[in-house]
């Protein structure tokens, strides 16, 4: 496989190798830190995974203190803009559904109106 190489010259192995060697990690560290097996980080390091996880290369980033977006823009992902609007996490954090979703948005809209200088 030939591995996609960024406008330095390396390529996602050697970066994520180069941001476990700056974080002083050791390969069974950053395995643990991330929760991927080690071989499978490996394996990422040395560029033998033709379609890297999304999941796995964020947890890399973040563990590593890489700007996710420099990552995923090895395998040609750009990530949106901006933050995402408040539904996910009204979602996620308050299983809000249906309309007590919707007025919730509404509400926190209204809010934002109001102090919105």
């Amino acid at each position: 496989m030939k591995a996609k190489e960024d406008s330095s010259g390396l390529t996602l192995g050697q970066y994520l190798e180069q941001g476990r060697q700056d974080a002083g990690l050791s390969l069974r560290q950053l395995a643990a830190a991330t929760g991927i097996p080690m071989t499978t980080v490996n394996r990422l390091l040395k560029d033998e995974v033709e379609s890297p996880s999304a999941e796995h290369l964020q947890q890399l980033a973040k563990v590593l203190e890489l700007d996710a977006a420099d990552v995923f823009a090895f395998i040609g992902v750009t990530p949106p803009q901006g933050l995402p609007s408040v539904a996910p996490y009204l979602r996620a954090k308050y299983n809000l559904k249906g309309e007590a979703l919707s007025e919730a948005e509404r509400q926190i809209q209204r809010i934002i109106e109001k102090y919105d200088n």
